[in-house]
């Protein structure tokens, strides 16, 4: 599965936990309700239904890998001489403990 289902699972629960809890506070359910129990069971099943939906888009999207830098030195900046265009490859962060630590 894709996704994070148990920080669906979890938010799900609590989401429809306090969602009881408030239903109760303001008087629109009982004390003595079974949706009260219900609530947070749907909670956990929508969590995982939108854990498993994750992550949310409408696809992969391209991303460019190089970019550009231009610099030009104070003399070459008065004059008309071109500037030096330098390209070089986006890389990923490395993850962290990945590295060669000493």
């Amino acid at each position: 599965m894709k996704g994070r289902p148990i920080l669906g699972t979890i938010s799900g629960f609590f989401f429809g936990f306090f969602g009881g809890i408030t239903l109760f506070l303001f008087g629109v359910i009982p004390l003595h309700s079974p949706l009260l129990w219900i609530l947070p069971i749907v909670g956990i099943a929508l969590g995982l239904l939108m854990a498993a939906w994750a992550p949310f888009g409408s696809g992969e999207k391209k991303r460019e890998t190089t970019k550009s830098a231009s610099s030009r030195t104070p003399s070459e900046a008065e004059g008309d001489a071109p500037g030096r265009t330098i390209e070089f490859d986006v890389d990923e962060a490395p993850e962290a403990g990945t590295g060669n630590d000493a």
